[in-house]
């Protein structure tokens, strides 16, 4: 963020109401000198919707829940693969009201090599909640993969008392009395509006313009480099590097169907390397369960988020090109051996009847040797839905989220990562945002160190 830009106080339009959304209009508009406006796309979140599945359990029906994802958003995994649904939350709470919960921080090395010297405080700030699964909630796949790995571990999830806490809650929810704060929901972006370089305000896609002396876009790692492209920001690098956890999924037919309830409760970190048991697929799929191997330090950057059309309207065209990296494939590929070696052990022969590569009954048996392995990761390359560093700092975004060459307008979501965070992306998203706004705010009174 320029330090010449005019004022830090004024009006302020955050656009996005997810993870790094709600942190911001709850910490901006906390300070009376500026007022502050979060538009949302999607619909509003109270506290009775989290009586059903929004604030359940099991996270596969939380996305079922009308309205709470993009409808009609995909994403190609690997260049030249068809595009297939991207589920990302929509709505007030974001993608926080329909992820898995996982409560993971990453690591700090990571972000200190990023000149991030500052993250002990923002973390400190994070307020969600973080409840380490009870082993009476485990499901069958949970315990095989416990029992199979003696440094596999209980997940820690954004719970309290075995219910979900999204951002919402935590950060916007006691912000919604305060009389320079106002959250508008259905309402759809569509560009940045400036009077020569600096922002002046938004406008929505039925042409309303919102006025603002400080654009945030909070959209996430493919809506805000959307925005920027549609808005004709010429910054270099928008919507280019685009990242995600490249995942090849194991499917297991279980002895026996393990219902509802939570689909993940544990995890095994090796490295970079990370698998993921889920006890079932939801109620659509009975007796299925997965093993998931995903390479959390990916090398690869060659994901783009480029625009369909100018309509606001259309979903942005979104290429991960996750295999672009031979590290990537190798690395993969190690990880699926090893996921194999855990499905030979005594405690999952116990509970699963069959493990398959694919939605057609193809045995993994197939899997004999490193080529077959290869073979199939770059055919089956997944994602785990967490968009990442299409607004790289240090390349399209300055220290403090500013978008290089402009003023009043700032990014702060996931797109910002100088690469992807070696864990789940909700609480890096969070205390990212916890950071930038106390960058921010610390401008009013004094310089930042």
């Amino acid at each position: 963020m320029a330090t010449s830009d005019r004022t830090l106080g004024g009006h302020w339009v955050v656009v996005g109401a997810g993870s790094a959304g709600c942190v911001l209009a709850g910490r901006l508009s906390g300070d009376h000198r500026r007022s502050v406006t979060l538009v949302e796309a999607g619909p509003d979140l109270v506290h009775d919707d989290l009586d059903g599945p929004l604030g359940g359990p099991d996270f596969l029906a939380a996305l079922d829940v009308p309205d709470r994802t993009f409808p009609s958003l995909v994403a190609t995994r690997s260049t030249g693969d068809v595009p297939v649904a991207y589920r990302r939350g929509r709505g007030i709470g974001g993608s926080s009201t329909v992820n898995a919960m996982l409560a993971l921080r990453g690591d700090r090395e990571l972000y200190r090599s990023w000149g991030w010297h500052d993250t002990d405080a923002a973390w400190d700030a994070v307020a969600l909640p973080e409840e380490e699964v009870d082993p009476s909630e485990l499901g069958v796949v949970d315990r095989a993969l416990l029992a199979a790995a003696p440094d596999a571990e209980l997940a820690r999830l954004t719970r309290r008392n075995g219910r979900r806490v999204t951002s919402a809650e935590v950060s916007l929810w006691p912000a919604l009395e305060r009389e320079n704060l106002a959250v508008r929901t259905g309402s759809l972006v569509d560009r940045v509006v400036f009077d020569g370089r600096r922002a002046v305000g938004l406008r929505l896609a039925d042409g309303e313009v919102l006025s603002a002396d400080r654009v945030v876009l909070a959209a996430g790692a493919i809506h805000s480099p959307a925005i920027l492209l549609r808005s004709h920001v010429d910054t270099p690098g928008v919507g280019l590097g685009l990242q995600d956890h490249p995942s090849a999924p194991l499917t297991l037919r279980l002895r026996e169907a393990n219902g509802g309830g939570l689909a993940i409760g544990s995890l095994l970190q090796r490295g970079p390397l990370q698998f993921l048991p889920m006890n079932h697929l939801g109620s659509g799929m009975p007796g299925l369960g997965l093993l998931m191997t995903a390479l959390m330090r990916p090398r690869g950057r060659a994901g783009t988020v480029r625009l369909a059309s100018d309509d606001p309207t259309d979903d942005p065209v979104v290429d991960f090109a996750l295999l672009e990296h031979p590290a990537d494939v190798a690395a993969l590929v190690a990880g699926v051996r090893m996921a194999l070696a855990l499905l030979a052990a005594p405690s999952f022969h116990d509970i699963v009847d069959e493990v398959f590569v694919d939605a057609f009954g193809t045995r993994a048996s197939t899997l004999s040797d490193d080529r077959s392995i290869e073979r199939w990761v770059r055919s089956a390359v997944g994602d785990y839905v967490h968009a990442s560093s299409s607004c790289a700092m240090g390349r399209v975004v300055d220290h403090d989220g500013g978008v290089i060459g402009y003023q009043g307008l700032s990014v702060c979501d996931a797109s910002v990562f100088p690469t992807i965070p070696d864990v789940n992306t909700h609480l890096p998203t969070t205390m990212l945002a916890e950071r930038l706004s106390a960058r921010w705010l610390r401008k009013v009174s004094g310089p930042t160190r």
